[in-house]
């Protein structure tokens, strides 16, 4: 059997490839071995080049097979941080630098969200697993009641763990996202310059920490927190740098139901 895997792409990794050379990227496959785990592509033709890694995020196990079985299916999704996205970067990272030791490419992970249960959802708590986003709820003293907001850096996302990923691609049914780590990457300034930045840039303004927090009303946790996993403490941060009232910090979920419903008669369109 033969090392090189040219031949047995993943459709995930079939759209990245054409998405890439449409871009006039030199789209090289990376050859593996039964003793290594490589990245999927090399890409020149473009300054430093990249090392890209395709990541499928799939439906639960428990929602197929409830699915399959005519059984209404439930799944639960995170709006914010999920320890899930932090396994995917570790292993890309591994796979990274197996063909790049010395970080001379820019490191982007490519995450295909191929759930068909909620998948704008997933979409969010792809985005917030890579900026370690909360919610936060606090008193808002001009309606008299409690509000909710977004916090990055609430947690140790993905960004902030692994500051050798400059980029990540979301892509969904409903189109691209594109991440950058324009708060922890050495390299971010550099990439700015890139073909895909351009790209996405040309379209919508990249998701960055930036972004989020100047126009999309996001908080931001105090990074010199020495312990984050104390709600108490970020909860004090913020209440000090937002004059925030009464604040707590929360894990927001989303819960869907699905369910293949039997059509007696053919449907008509009149």
């Amino acid at each position: 059997m033969s090392n090189e895997r040219a031949d047995i792409l993943l459709p995930e990794e079939q759209e990245a490839q054409r998405f890439l050379k449409e871009l006039e990227l030199e789209v090289h496959r990376v050859p593996t071995t039964s003793t290594s785990r490589t990245p999927d592509f090399l890409l020149d033709g473009d300054a430093r080049g990249y090392v890209l890694e395709v990541k499928a995020r799939d439906d639960s196990k428990q929602w197929t097979r409830a699915m399959r079985a005519g059984r209404a299916a439930h799944q639960k999704r995170s709006m914010g941080y999920s320890t899930w996205a932090k396994d995917i970067a570790h292993n890309a990272v591994q796979q990274f630098r197996s063909v790049d030791a010395q970080h001379l490419r820019w490191w982007v992970l490519w995450l295909a969200i191929k759930c068909h249960a909620s998948a704008d959802a997933m979409v969010d708590e792809a985005i917030g697993s890579l900026f370690g986003v909360r919610q936060i709820v606090y008193h808002d003293p001009r309606s008299a009641g409690a509000v909710s907001g977004n916090c990055l850096f609430a947690r140790r996302g993905v960004f902030e763990r692994y500051p050798e990923i400059v980029a990540t691609v979301v892509r969904s049914v409903s189109g691209f996202c594109f991440c950058v780590n324009d708060e922890f990457a050495r390299d971010f300034a550099s990439f700015r310059e890139s073909v895909l930045w351009s790209f996405f840039a040309s379209a919508h303004p990249p998701t960055t920490a930036a972004d989020l927090t100047e126009n999309r009303g996001f908080f931001r946790a105090d990074l010199s927190v020495g312990n984050r996993k104390d709600d108490s403490a970020v909860v004090a941060s913020l209440e000090r740098a937002y004059g925030l009232e009464n604040a707590f910090m929360l894990d927001m979920k989303v819960h869907s139901a699905s369910m293949v419903v039997p059509c007696a008669e053919p449907l008509s369109i009149r």
